[in-house]
């Protein structure tokens, strides 16, 4: 049985105060979804923080669970589609690649089915990668690798004109933000859950344009004119889906549903999906 997160799961320092900073500027509801399949396709156009970004795409997933299901192999040829059509410059994974052990031997080759439709893929771990301590992150990075992807554990990476925080996962590892990033760059933080970015949400914390993250799965059970009823955050459901936008910072957080299932094998009201940002 899963375990209720709390505050005490956490490495790293995180208060309920900080989530005052953010506020929920497009909900489930009110999401711009540009296809209708197996998945979604959700699209958020944002100003371009740069010059280096204007007029770029990257696709973000996360959650993914793969089990080797027929369900699962329809999903990636979902998701395949999407990234020939909209040929987006990055792919972003945020972790949960699968959901037992028995699977791992078919991951590589999942991934490909996605890795060989961009330039360039990349991953953070999540609670379910972190989560195994009988497998280290350099067998994590060899699967990830034959599969295409590039999988970072609290690194800072430079793609085109991105500079991309890989953060770990706070229950189980460290996340150190950096302490300065590049101007003239689009500024990402790629997390696993959005707790993550409260937790980093200091005032000693440099300034990032956008974070991505999945885990919440949206909820997975959605209720007309309620919402979700369950999140798996510290924050229950405030951070359960959608685009945030901080307070007192230009930066925002999109939060995604995933792809996969936690703990019960279905959803209701609550849509599978592949994010797409342009940056106009």
């Amino acid at each position: 049985m899963r375990r209720k997160t709390s505050y005490e799961d956490f490495q790293v320092v995180c208060t309920p105060g900080r989530l005052k900073n953010w506020r929920r500027a497009v909900t489930y509801r009110m999401r711009d979804r540009l296809r209708k399949d197996v998945a979604d396709l959700v699209v958020y156009r944002l100003t371009a923080p740069c010059h280096a970004v204007k007029g770029k795409k990257i696709a973000f997933v996360s959650d993914l669970h793969f089990q080797n299901s027929r369900q699962d192999h329809k999903i990636l040829a979902c998701l395949q589609r999407y990234l020939q059509e909209l040929k987006p410059e990055l792919l972003l994974f945020g972790g949960d690649v699968c959901s037992d052990a028995d699977s791992l031997e078919f991951i590589p080759e999942a991934l490909k089915k996605l890795s060989e439709t961009v330039p360039y893929a990349l991953a953070v771990p999540g609670n379910w990668e972190r989560g195994k301590s009988w497998i280290p992150a350099a067998r994590w990075k060899e699967i990830f690798s034959a599969g295409g992807f590039e999988i970072a554990f609290n690194q800072l990476l430079e793609v085109g004109g991105f500079q991309i925080f890989c953060a770990d996962d706070p229950a189980y590892g460290n996340p150190v933000a950096p302490e300065i990033w590049q101007q003239d760059k689009c500024r990402l933080l790629l997390a696993h859950r959005p707790d993550t970015v409260i937790a980093l949400d200091t005032p000693q914390t440099a300034v990032f344009d956008l974070a991505l993250c999945g885990h919440t799965h949206g909820g997975q059970v959605r209720f007309p004119l309620i919402g979700a009823v369950f999140a798996a955050s510290i924050y229950g459901c405030a951070l359960d889906y959608g685009l945030f936008e901080h307070r007192n910072k230009k930066c925002k957080m999109i939060v995604s549903s995933g792809l996969g299932q936690m703990s019960f094998p279905w959803r209701i009201n609550c849509r599978r999906e592949m994010v797409l940002i342009e940056f106009v």
